[in-house]
């Protein structure tokens, strides 16, 4: 859960990045080029359209953060027309205008180029990461390289061969790492799935799969560290002895293992049930009101006691819930709780207190 959640920040973090670096570029270059004497169309409108799109997808990334991928691919896509337009359009231009060199009018965005490669690479998979590698260059590249070559003053030119090394040789090293960087990833993410198993035999209890104490006390040291508002719910199953003095513990260990099953069901991605020891249970719920923890024990009470789990006749379980105070200390939180626990208990179980 907490690699799953730090991966997911960082790309949520790096795409924020981008866009507001992106949306500096726009507005710096839209700031000269309308301040410029010698003023182009092209120049006057991509720029200022770019700002005004990125700024509506980063918005839409603040409000809407599981958006990312599509969020990014749009970007992509408005990257690229906007290096796509003055590459056709200038070069055009130059073409057919006597006098007008392409060396002296197109804009300095081979950098924004190589960029927009480095984001297919990191936000696209592989298939689709070479389709549109291809595509950038046909679009963006083919048509400047096209020209130089059919102009040879100009591509011997300063300009021209800084065009000519950025659209060509440059490309190629691109795109011969593209297969490279996907191998690193590949092998990142097979390091990671070795360290979650890992994890998982550190911070998983072995009989039910849910979290173990160890974690949980991590998780509820977290909370408190960082004064996170929320509530904590603890619960223990009723006559359980009985039922292991009854039944066998096999079949304790049943009821144990569907009871955490049913509890794992109504958890969110944010809340973390762990097996406290035996019986007892402990969930962690961070931004919560008193009321919605009230409502939500008592879902986890209900659904508990509807459990069937033959030849066990009834099963059910007392649950304490608490809300985060302000000045808690790790020793009070569970004292509180642990009391709510108790006289749940004293009033024969099967009940929620606070």
């Amino acid at each position: 859960m907490l690699q799953s959640a730090s991966r997911e920040r960082f790309i949520r973090i790096a795409s924020l990045a981008t866009l507001a670096m992106t949306i500096l570029a726009a507005g710096i270059a839209t700031a000269i080029h309308w301040s410029s004497p010698q003023r182009r169309l092209l120049d006057l409108v991509v720029p200022p359209s770019i700002f005004i799109v990125f700024s509506g997808l980063l918005i839409t990334l603040l409000r809407r953060p599981q958006w990312v991928g599509g969020i990014m691919r749009c970007a992509l896509l408005a990257g690229l027309v906007a290096l796509a337009a003055p590459a056709w359009v200038y070069t055009w231009q130059a073409t057919v205008t006597p006098g007008l060199r392409l060396v002296d009018i197109y804009p300095p965005v081979t950098a924004l180029f190589m960029a927009l490669l480095v984001m297919v690479m990191i936000y696209l998979p592989a298939r689709a990461a070479w389709i549109a590698v291809v595509a950038c260059w046909l679009l963006v590249a083919l048509p400047v390289l096209a020209y130089l070559f059919t102009h040879t003053q100009e591509l011997h030119t300063p300009r021209g061969t800084d065009l000519l090394m950025a659209y060509g040789p440059v490309f190629v090293l691109l795109a011969v790492l593209l297969p490279v960087q996907r191998g690193l990833t590949g092998r990142i993410q097979a390091l990671v799935s070795e360290q979650a198993k890992m994890e998982a035999v550190v911070n998983r209890d072995p009989l039910t799969r849910l979290y173990n104490r160890r974690f949980g006390e991590h998780v509820l040291q977290d909370m408190l560290a960082g004064q996170v508002p929320g509530g904590v719910i603890m619960f223990d199953m009723d006559r359980f002895k009985a039922i292991n003095d009854t039944h066998g513990h096999p079949v304790g260990d049943a009821v144990l293992q569907r009871v955490a099953q049913r509890c794992q069901e109504l958890m969110r991605k944010d809340e973390c049930l762990a097996r406290w020891g035996g019986e007892e249970f402990l969930i962690a719920v961070p931004r919560i009101e008193i009321g919605d923890l009230k409502l939500m024990a008592e879902r986890l009470r209900s659904a508990i006691a509807e459990l069937s789990i033959a030849p066990v006749a009834h099963i059910s379980a007392s649950i304490g819930i608490t809300p985060l105070h302000r000045d808690d200390t790790y020793a009070s939180l569970l004292q509180r709780v642990d009391q709510a626990l108790y006289r749940a208990k004293q009033r024969g179980g099967n009940i929620v207190m606070w």
